[in-house]
């Protein structure tokens, strides 16, 4: 049995404040172990995309990217 993904919100609903708990659990979800071993279903594409999606919150931010994240941008 697997677990299902929870879908990624949308750039738009971090667009004034960032839920970084939210944020941070998406990170966990494209990175290469997934979140509690529940990894985004997607192709490596839009995985990628969605990584960059995610890094851009955190530049604007002027937050550092967490490793993880790092290593997919």
């Amino acid at each position: 049995m697997t677990k299902k993904s929870k879908p990624i919100p949308q750039p738009e609903q971090y667009e004034e404040t960032p839920d970084w708990s939210a944020i941070e659990h998406q990170v966990r979800m494209v990175s290469h172990t997934g979140d509690d071993g529940v990894r985004l279903q997607a192709d490596p594409e839009h995985i990628l995309a969605e990584a960059q999606r995610l890094a851009d919150i955190y530049r604007k931010a002027g937050k550092p990217l967490p490793d993880t994240l790092a290593a997919l941008v």
